[in-house]
């Protein structure tokens, strides 16, 4: 059977705008999950954005990092 090059390519463009999609909800999510955990911890502890901050901050970090293994795990393949 002969191969559907223009298939294959099609299938590869939306993996590739599959893959662009997650690392969006991927760092998006991350942020907003330590945002929320830090709010928590303010209102239980009190204390006004100290770990809303930190926490935000942990969000960016855990995201791109996640960006980071996964451009890492593409460029392997």
């Amino acid at each position: 059977m002969p191969q559907d090059d223009k298939g294959d390519s099609k299938l590869a463009a939306l993996k590739k705008f599959y893959l662009l999609g997650t690392i969006g909800v991927q760092l998006a999510v991350s942020i907003i999950i330590g945002f929320l955990m830090g709010l928590g911890l303010d209102r239980w502890l009190d204390t006004s954005p100290l770990f809303m901050l930190v926490f935000i901050v942990f969000g960016v970090a855990a995201g791109f990092l996640n960006v980071y293994r996964v451009a890492m795990k593409e460029g392997a393949d």
